[in-house]
């Protein structure tokens, strides 16, 4: 320790020589500037930030004042002193002052002369890993009381020590100079020194983003007001910087901004068309222009990002112009800015380095929005008032609701043009009904607004006396069909109830799953209400090959999976409570109603009664399902390579939180290590997807500070480190108060809401904040996606849920498309139908979302023992056109092989490598699959639960068979030996040796076969 000492003081010999440490005068010390910096110690005992701090005087008590400027309150936190050339914690330290100003401090110094260390925010992490609380210990006096009464601590008479350096435990967590608060003596002088202005503005470089909201950092209290703005950018470039305003003297309300042309007076021009502010407006995730009010409270802070789209063909040149800032009441004021263009051009618009914050264009990004085909439907055929999809009819009526819908996929969902299935006994019917009789409507016949190769829509108007109805409709290739309705009162009404009905045909309706009913055999009678804390919404009733899905919808576009915190129950469904559902039998149709309840409506009072139906099958089921063979792990990552081409893996999911995708939703800045990897996968023929969504983004995040300045648009609103109760349960598996990680609470502080942590190499933590549930960062993600398989070389995503709705799927599934072929989107969900979740069948909550995606893993908390009913509606995938697999203790191999699913290697030790080489060996790629809810099932057990799937080829079948049963059963497997076109005298009949599975066995026959409980079996019968 006696080194580090002396290293200690020959560095602080080096600041002397170099003049950044102080002034000996008169026998007091005046502090300079005080450099800031970084340093190394253990962050977990002492925080992120101390003060280093010489005493150069032997004595029992130093003074030393501590020009700290902190946001927080510091009053009632504790601090540490440590002697630096021993390590070890000094035990009288006396509060004098601490202030967000600054700390005055007396302490002993236990060694003399020397470096001493001041760690003024240690804390202590609570709750979980991945959602932690920060907690700051309660400032506490430990001293001595015979040292305090020794030496009297105050100012005047003892001996003062040195601030020589202010550090922070990595540049991540600095302060400065953007979080170095003025003094509230240099805001009274600024304030003063522009008496007669309405507000104050400071242009800032994008290196320097404006972090705080209610305090101004002490570099513009040294600066004048309303500085010109210079900056370099290249050609192509787009360039972003931002303009603080600091509302001095009072609100400032409706805040606008024009922007003049830059020229160079040489005739060159960047037209002002091409600047815009992001904090004003933009295009959200549907490509609708809109403007944002942006109002500033006195003395709040507000940063307005600024773009500048600079051409290619820009001639490099100094243009020059003003930015003018407008608010109501309040005189303009103007910002001169001059950008050089330098003759250099960068590629991509400089999306490339992260620093330049150019992606932030991305924002306002239309990639992948349109009416397009894409894979794997076919294009929308319209034939008067009848609309055919991939497999799917729709018939719509005079009012424009469907009157009748049929699917033509076969028993198994492997191929389309068997006979039309009827999913609907009569049409689907709006109905208003006033003193128990239904009221008539009278209109024109439907109009179609829109045809494309990818949508067709069509309008209806109704009228009557009192009402104007209009029905718009929008239907897709994949067969989703959304309904906007819009009903306006022209005259006071007074009306029972509004219902909307849906007929199902009985022969169809065969299972069930939504309205908080669990997912399998419907019942004959179902009932719900809306409730605030259940967003379960939306209702599947059908058979395997025909079904069809209702979601009621709000008014404005949402994405509510748990429950309607946001929205509440969607008003005009709902109707403070008197609004529900109904589903009973009657006559031969299973009926479904969505009703309001009594309404009494205002002349001009619209209501708006939107929904969305979702013909199943979406698409057929992929058999290239056999051969995307899966590897999934935790950290570390050094064996997954080897694993995976030992097991005959071929897709890799990289999963956040690990090395080569640290960051979570934000993997742009390891793509480095990841590209490396990446490549050397597909080397060895392995595919590879990541871990990419939304819902929540790390604090790592480059742009988060200009995306915090945009207020609630981007990221939830929420108490941040001002908590209420940090244990509170938010039924997304995570804790409602939770402040989060201390990089959170140091930094953002308020208006956030903490979310995901992950541990990073070093010591550090990748700390995330919720997103909303939609909103232009979908824009960003999805330009995101794209750069991701051009530039990294990614394959595809893994979902853990997904933060939207079918509008961004789709444009996902657009974008990955177009940028590689082979792309894959696999979903991942745990199991909702809990009241924490709000009782939501998961595969119904994501439905909509199912015609994008390649493959399901909807197996976390999922209970593998539960009937064979539930295992096909809610796990399978099979009745939506998906293959899926299984994940709770590695499922149950037997059963899953009935639906076509094995677990994944690697994940949580499991091993589906030896199922996988039975596939091979077999040929499953090339077999058709016969499950046993097919009436085409050659194979039929004499047990209803045991159950029974065959994979058929040419010559060949593979039987797979499991037990329901809590039992062990004798049953008896019937070949339909005919059907199958093979002579049982002249066939083989095995029981292949599959390791962990089965043992090898010869059959003569199949009509005693022992299963034991639970478990179950496969057997290869060949014609020879």
């Amino acid at each position: 320790m006696q080194f580090l000492r002396k290293k200690n003081v020959s560095w602080v010999a080096a600041l002397l020589l170099t003049g950044l440490f102080i002034i000996w005068s008169g026998g007091l010390l005046f502090s300079q500037e005080i450099p800031y910096g970084t340093g190394q110690w253990d962050r977990q005992e002492l925080g992120n930030h101390r003060a280093v701090i010489e005493v150069r005087d032997d004595s029992s008590a130093v003074w030393v004042h501590l020009p700290w400027r902190r946001e927080d309150d510091p009053s009632a936190k504790t601090v540490i002193v440590v002697d630096a050339s021993t390590g070890k914690r000094i035990k009288n330290v006396y509060r004098l002052a601490a202030n967000r100003e600054y700390g005055d401090f007396v302490f002993e110094p236990a060694t003399g002369k020397g470096l001493y260390y001041l760690y003024y925010m240690p804390y202590k992490t609570t709750g979980s890993w991945y959602f932690p609380g920060t907690v700051y210990p309660a400032a506490k006096d430990v001293c001595d009381p015979l040292w305090v009464k020794a030496v009297r601590p105050d100012t005047e008479r003892l001996p003062r020590a040195a601030v020589v350096r202010f550090e922070s435990i990595n540049d991540f967590n600095r302060f400065d100079p953007m979080e170095i608060v003025a003094t509230r003596k240099e805001v009274e002088g600024l304030v003063a020194g522009n008496a007669g202005k309405g507000f104050l503005v400071f242009p800032e470089d994008r290196k320097h983003p404006v972090r705080m909201a209610s305090e101004i950092p002490r570099c513009w209290a040294q600066r004048k007001d309303g500085e010109p703005f210079s900056g370099t950018a290249l050609r192509n470039e787009f360039f972003t910087y931002q303009i603080g305003i600091f509302a001095a003297f009072g609100e400032l309300r409706h805040v606008s901004v024009d922007f003049s042309d830059l020229e160079d007076g040489y005739g060159g021009k960047i037209p002002a068309s091409d600047i815009r502010c992001f904090n004003l407006g933009g295009r959200d995730w549907l490509g609708k222009s809109f403007t944002k009010e942006v109002n500033v409270r006195k003395g709040g802070v507000q940063a307005l990002w600024i773009g500048v789209d600079t051409r290619e063909n820009t001639k490099p040149s100094v243009y020059k112009g003003r930015v003018t800032i407008k608010t109501e009441g309040l005189a303009p004021r103007q910002v001169d800015v001059a950008i050089r263009v330098t003759d250099s051009i960068i590629p991509d618009r400089g999306y490339d380095e992260l620093f330049r914050m150019a992606r932030l264009n991305w924002l306002d990004s239309d990639i992948g929005l349109d009416d397009s085909v894409y894979k794997p439907y076919t294009p929308v055929r319209l034939q008067g008032n009848t609309v055919k999809v991939l497999g799917r009819t729709l018939r719509f009526g005079r009012d424009g609701l469907p009157e009748k819908i049929t699917s033509e996929f076969t028993g198994s969902n492997d191929s389309v043009g068997g006979p039309a299935k009827d999913i609907l006994d009569g049409p689907i019917r709006l109905v208003t009904i006033r003193a128990g009789k239904e009221l008539p409507w009278k209109g024109g016949r439907p109009v179609i607004l829109q045809k494309t190769a990818g949508a067709v829509s069509w309008e209806t108007h109704q009228s009557r006396l009192d009402a104007g109805l209009v029905i718009h409709a929008k239907m897709e290739c994949d067969g989703y069909t959304n309904y906007q309705v819009v009903l306006t009162a022209t005259q006071d009404m007074d009306l029972d109830d509004i219902q909307l009905r849906i007929p199902y045909a009985s022969s169809v309706a065969r299972y069930m799953m939504g309205l908080g009913f669990k997912s399998g055999k419907r019942p004959s009678r179902w009932d719900w209400k809306w409730d605030k804390t259940r967003a379960n919404n939306m209702i599947w009733v059908g058979d395997v090959n025909a079904g069809l899905q209702c979601k009621l919808k709000n008014e404005t576009p949402d994405w509510s999976l748990y429950n309607f915190d946001k929205t509440g129950p969607y008003k005009d469904w709902s109707h403070e409570g008197l609004g529900g559902c109904s589903l009973s039998e009657e006559g031969g149709s299973f009926l479904f109603k969505a009703f309001t309840g009594h309404r009494q409506l205002r002349a001009g009072q619209v209501l708006h009664l939107n929904f969305g139906l979702l013909i199943t099958p979406l698409k057929l089921l992929n058999p290239g399902h056999w051969t995307e063979r899966y590897f999934q792990s935790d950290p570390p990552v050094d064996g997954w390579l080897p694993e995976a081409l030992a097991k005959g893996a071929n897709v890799m999911n990289i999963h956040q939180g690990n090395v080569l995708n640290p960051y979570i939703n934000y993997p742009f800045i390891a793509t480095d290590t990841m590209k490396g990897y990446i490549a050397a996968l597909r080397a060895k023929g392995i595919r590879s997807k990541i871990y990419y969504t939304v819902r929540e983004l790390s604090n790592y995040t480059r742009e988060i500070w200009a995306l915090r300045s945009l207020g609630d648009e981007i990221f939830t609103p929420g108490l941040g480190a001002q908590l209420a109760d940090q244990f509170a349960d938010d039924g997304a598996g995570g804790n409602l108060y939770s402040t989060g990680g201390s990089w959170l609470v140091e930094h953002l502080r308020t208006g956030y809401d903490a979310a995901w942590h992950s541990p990073l190499a070093g010591g550090d933590w990748d700390m995330a904040i919720r997103t909303q549930g939609l909103s232009r960062w979908h824009n960003y993600y999805l330009e995101g996606l794209g750069w991701l398989v051009k530039n990294v070389g990614i394959r595809g995503i893994y979902l853990d849920g997904a933060g939207y709705d079918r509008e961004i799927m789709k444009r996902v599934r657009k974008v990955l498309d177009r940028s590689a072929d082979s792309c894959l989107i696999d979903f991942h969900s745990g199991n909702n139908f809990q009241p924490a979740y709000g009782l939501g069948s998961t595969a119904n909550t994501y439905m909509e979302l199912f015609p994008c995606i390649n493959s399901l893993w909807l197996g976390e908390m999922f209970n593998y023992n539960d009937s064979p009913d539930y295992w096909l509606v809610e796990m399978a995938g099979i009745p939506y056109g998906l293959y899926g697999e299984m994940l709770n203790g590695c499922g149950n191999a037997y059963r899953g092989m009935v639906y076509g699913m094995t677990a994944r290697l690697g994940w949580g030790g499991c091993d589906p490598s030896a199922l996988w080489k039975e596939w091979d060996a077999f040929g499953i790629k090339d077999a058709r699959m016969v499950g046993y809810w097919d009436p085409a099932l050659p194979v039929k057990c004499d047990r209803d639960d045991i159950k029974v799937t065959v994979y058929r080829k040419p010559g060949k079948i593979l039987i797979a068979y499991a037990s329901w049963s809590k039992q062990e059963e004798q049953v008896r497997l019937g070949i339909d030996w005919k059907s199958l076109g093979f002579d049982p005298a002249r066939s083989t009949i095995v029981a292949p040796a599959i390791e962990g599975f089965q043992d090898r066995r010869e059959y003569k026959g199949l009509d005693a076969i022992t299963v034991p409980a639970g478990k179950g079996g496969l057997i290869v019968v060949e014609r020879q």
